[in-house]
């Protein structure tokens, strides 16, 4: 049996997109691998991804949402962020590249238990990143308030 960790690191503070943010796909890997110890990078990390990606899958949809913890978290409920392609989900945050069965990462998070998620299509991720200058989260409100 293969135990998967997920949600073991709570996400980082809001950091404001910098025009170098928004720079080709070229630096994206290198600045993926270098995640915070500090702190996740889910919204950083999967924003990215969903933003270069989005407008070539128009079914692709970028989810922030409430996920139970795991490890030294497993009492703590927190936002999160990851991809949705069609039935996987797809998240790259802490320089992890996980792609697992949507039902089985919503089953570890317990993200339809917790009930408390919004998915964003292109054009509202974009409108959103214009309006808040931030990666997230937008609308999302956790009841730990992390």
């Amino acid at each position: 049996m293969t135990i998967v960790i997920l949600f073991d690191k709570l996400p980082k503070k809001r950091r404001r997109i910098s025009p170098a943010d928004l720079i080709g796909a070229g630096s994206l890997r290198r600045r993926r691998k270098r995640a915070s110890s500090t702190g996740g990078d889910c919204y950083e990390a999967n924003g990215k991804y969903f933003m270069e990606h989005c407008h070539k899958n128009p079914n692709l949809r970028l989810v922030h949402g409430e996920v139970s913890g795991q490890g030294e978290l497993h009492d703590t409920t927190f936002g999160h962020c990851w991809v949705v392609e069609g039935d996987q989900v797809l998240d790259f945050s802490n320089g992890r590249e996980v792609k697992l069965p949507k039902m089985i990462y919503y089953a570890i998070g317990n993200v339809e238990w917790i009930n408390n998620f919004y998915e964003y299509d292109a054009q509202s991720f974009h409108d959103n990143i214009s309006r808040y200058g931030h990666w997230g989260p937008w609308d999302l409100k956790t009841r730990s308030g992390l």
